[in-house]
């Protein structure tokens, strides 16, 4: 844990001086900076899968446990569709200081092999949105970390009671009245699990960020129950 808790504190301080960065870089008026790509974003969406609905509906291939795990992290716009973002090629070797990190809590669950396919994957279709000459490929993994480490959703449940336990219920207002004081309006998709006969289940839980990281509530597009029922499902 206490190694943990460093990695975080640098890691901290390092989005800190990546956020200076970017400040810095809007106000600077040099040719290279002009022409940086705009960062056509309003938000950040850190999107957070429920492993057990995962692996309900699909064969894992890889261990999994009652936890919620990394997603993606995706570019949020207030009017509308992004649409697909193209920049630098993922290259493993970009992320190589925080691999373990990478595994534990960014795991591909039900694709074969190796994790950086799912990233690689992820990187191209989001994370190229926020490529600019401050914000490289190892900023957006080490910056989808921060957020996770930092909005801890199963701790925030079970400080309430909505401890994970097979087949229990939960209204969706509720569900969502707990994670909205720590983290502000969520996200919230679910789909059927053949488990449980076809009913709801939670399996993604998005949190929203403005750019300067504190939690805000997710649009209203986004922040309705999406494929959840209002009167209950899964956990």
């Amino acid at each position: 844990m206490a190694n943990k808790n460093t990695f975080f504190l640098l890691l901290t301080i390092l989005i800190l001086n990546v956020l200076k960065g970017y400040a810095m870089a809007s106000n600077d008026s040099s040719n290279e900076l002009e022409e940086m790509k705009a960062v056509p974003f309003d938000y950040y969406q850190l999107v957070l899968q429920w492993q057990p609905a995962t692996c309900s509906n699909l064969t894992c291939l890889k261990p999994w446990s009652s936890r919620f795990s990394i997603n993606g992290l995706w570019a949020g716009s207030y009017s509308g569709s992004i649409g697909r973002c193209s920049g630098s090629e993922f290259l493993q070797q970009n992320i190589s200081s925080i691999r373990r990190e990478q595994d534990e809590d960014w795991p591909s669950l039900v694709v074969i092999g190796s994790n950086p396919a799912v990233w690689g994957e992820e990187w191209d279709l989001h994370g190229t949105c926020f490529e600019t000459p401050t914000f490289q490929i190892s900023d957006y993994f080490r910056l989808a970390l921060y957020l996770f480490w930092k909005s801890d959703v199963l701790q925030a449940l079970e400080k309430y009671g909505m401890e994970p336990a097979d087949g229990r219920r939960y209204l969706a207002p509720d569900f969502e009245s707990v994670l909205n004081v720590s983290f502000g309006k969520p996200a919230l998709r679910c789909s059927r699990n053949v488990k449980y006969n076809l009913q709801y289940q939670l399996a993604e839980v998005g949190l929203c960020f403005d750019k300067c990281l504190r939690h805000i509530n997710c649009p209203s597009q986004y922040s309705a129950a999406n494929g959840c029922p209002r009167n209950q499902f899964i956990l």
